[in-house]
Parts: structure tokens; C-alpha cells; sequence
């Protein structure tokens, strides 16, 4: 068994369900063996079983039994299921019909929140992303679940054609849509700027790693960690995603912001440290910084106070 399989039971062990689902997912993205990858998916429906996902633990009830035909509770599980299927269809219908619904308003205010970005209303925005993440508290869960959503027609509203346009949609079937990791990826990173923007750097945190778990070719994530880190004085924590950054930093990051963060994070280290290599970080970093922007004036303070300075009578 894998250190990430038993990490993930350890998960459910704690009842920190939402962890084990991404690790769980974590093994599906993998070469794993077929036995792994049938335990994988069966846990993945078990746990939906008992959230009353009853579509996406088919799914994956019946992904492990394909794998694994002949593993005997695999087996039970999925019987267990479509006898409840069977014995309780309308209220099954019911439940199809009112989650697609609720779907269909979390792609409406995933779409809307991002449009009121573009529009500089990132007030009204903020509680309409944020309101999603207490449904999908990570990538995985959203994944899973907005997964193969009925759009007839009549439902393409304005938001579903937002979507659409920007392949964060993915057709899966006539009238049968999922969100794409592209989608995921720009809900995740958008709103945690936007915890950014409100002070909530340990939110940022988790959102700019669920972005950079969706696509790690994008190291914009990783920027905007070191900025939630400097913020919470996890010092040591920032400097070691510094090193691994170049210099070079993206477009659709705020320099002042970062470089601010990178000169804080070696400032408050090189009073513990005394090092001489985090002195010149910080004196490096302040002068790119008012490079940028010569009316920082906390950043001109800081790099005062490393440089010796005679006064203007000895000159």
C-alpha cells in the first residue's frame, strides 16, 4: 500500500474527509497498480455514499468494480447502492433533479463572481466566490461533483455562456457539461487574491495551493503564497518558496506587493540570523522595489535603516 494511501486513510481515520478525497484523487492521477486504483475509487464512493453524493459515488463505486471485479466488498458497495437506487426511485429522481439545480447555481455564481472581477467589483464578488469553497472545500470535491451537469437549452443563461466561451465548461455529452481544471483553476487563484485583498492570508493560502495542485505550470501561485506567507509572519516559510522563484516575476502578479513581502520576509530573518547574506536581500529587494515605486515610503525607511549613512557635515 502506498505512503499516500495510508496517509489518506489516516485522513478518514480523523474524519478530515475533504483531505483524504484529494489525496484519494491524487492516487487516480497516477501509474498506480489497478488494486490501488480500485481502492482508491472506492473509497471515493464510500465517502460520497455517506455525503449523499449518490451520482458521484456510482461513479466511482463502479470505476473500482471494473478495476477490481473481484474484491468482495468493493462488490457490496456498489449492490448496496443501486438497490438503493432501485427500491427508492422517485425520491432518486428527486435528488438528480435538485443537485443539478444546485449545480447549475454554483457554475452561475462562479461565473458571475469572476465577471464582477473583470468589472473592478471585487466587493460584490468576493462573498459570491467564497460562498462555494464551504461546498467544494478543495479542487477535488469540485471536481467530482460538478461533474456532468444537465444544461438544456433553456438553461444557458448569461454565466453558462461565460463559461462556455472561456472552455471552463467541458461538453461530456448532449446536454451534459463538468467543469474543466482550467475552470477550477481560475476559480481557485481568483478568489485567493481576493482573500488577499481582504486580509484572509491563511484562506489565500489554501486557494493558491488548490491552483497550483490544478496546473503546476503556472508559478503564479507560488508568488502569491509567499505574499500570504510574509503576511503571517511564517518568515522562514516565504524564503524557501523565494528561492526556488526567479526574479522574472508574472504579469498578473503585484510586484510591489511581493517585493514588498520578499524584503519583509529577509528583514525579519536577519534579525534572528544576523546573516550577511539576508542583509544584501533585503537591501536588493528595497531597491528594485522603489525602482517601481520611489513613494514607498516604509521601503525607503527599511532601506535606510541597513545602510550607514554619514551625516550630511562629514560629506
Amino acid at each position: 500500500m502506498t505512503n499516500i494511501t495510508l496517509e489518506a486513510k489516516a485522513m478518514e481515520s480523523d474524519e478530515r474527509f475533504p483531505e483524504a478525497i484529494q489525496l484519494y484523487d491524487e492516487i487516480l492521477t497516477t501509474d498506480a497498480d489497478p488494486e490501488s486504483l480500485a481502492f482508491a475509487n472506492y473509497r471515493l464512493g464510500m465517502i460520497y455514499r455517506e455525503w449523499n453524493e449518490l451520482f458521484a459515488a456510482q461513479r466511482f463505486l463502479s470505476q473500482a468494480h471494473y478495476l477490481n471485479s473481484d474484491n468482495s466488498e468493493i462488490q457490496k458497495g456498489l449492490d448496496s447502492l443501486n438497490a438503493h437506487f432501485s427500491e427508492n426511485r422517485e425520491l432518486v429522481s428527486d435528488q438528480m433533479s435538485r443537485q443539478n439545480s444546485d449545480q447549475i447555481v454554483s457554475l452561475f455564481r462562479i461565473a458571475t463572481g469572476i465577471k464582477l472581477i473583470s468589472m473592478d467589483k471585487s466587493v460584490q464578488a468576493y462573498p459570491l466566490l467564497k460562498s462555494r469553497t464551504k461546498i467544494y472545500p478543495n479542487a477535488s470535491v469540485a471536481k467530482h461533483l460538478l461533474t456532468d451537469i444537465s444544461i438544456t437549452e433553456e438553461e444557458r443563461n448569461s454565466a453558462i455562456e461565460f463559461l462556455l466561451e472561456r472552455n471552463w465548461l467541458e461538453n461530456s455529452g448532449v446536454d451534459l457539461y463538468s467543469i474543466s481544471i482550467q475552470g477550477l483553476y481560475k476559480f481557485y487563484s481568483t478568489l485567493g487574491k481576493l482573500h488577499i485583498e481582504n486580509s484572509d492570508y491563511s484562506e489565500g493560502l489554501i486557494c493558491f495551493d488548490q491552483a497550483y495542485r490544478l496546473d503546476k505550470t503556472h508559478e503564479a501561485p507560488i508568488y502569491n503564497k509567499v505574499i500570504c506567507y510574509s503576511n503571517l509572519n511564517e518568515w522562514d516559510q516565504s524564503i524557501s518558496l523565494i528561492q526556488e522563484l526567479s526574479e522574472s516575476i508574472p504579469v498578473d502578479i503585484d510586484s510591489l506587493e511581493y517585493l514588498s513581502a520578499v524584503a519583509h520576509s529577509y528583514h525579519n530573518r536577519y534579525q534572528m540570523s544576523r546573516d550577511e547574506t539576508d542583509k544584501q536581500q533585503v537591501v536588493k529587494t528595497c531597491q528594485m522595489l522603489l525602482q517601481i515605486d520611489k513613494k514607498q515610503k516604509a521601503i525607503s525607511e527599511l532601506l535606510d535603516s541597513y545602510q550607514d549613512k554619514k551625516p550630511w557635515w562629514r560629506i
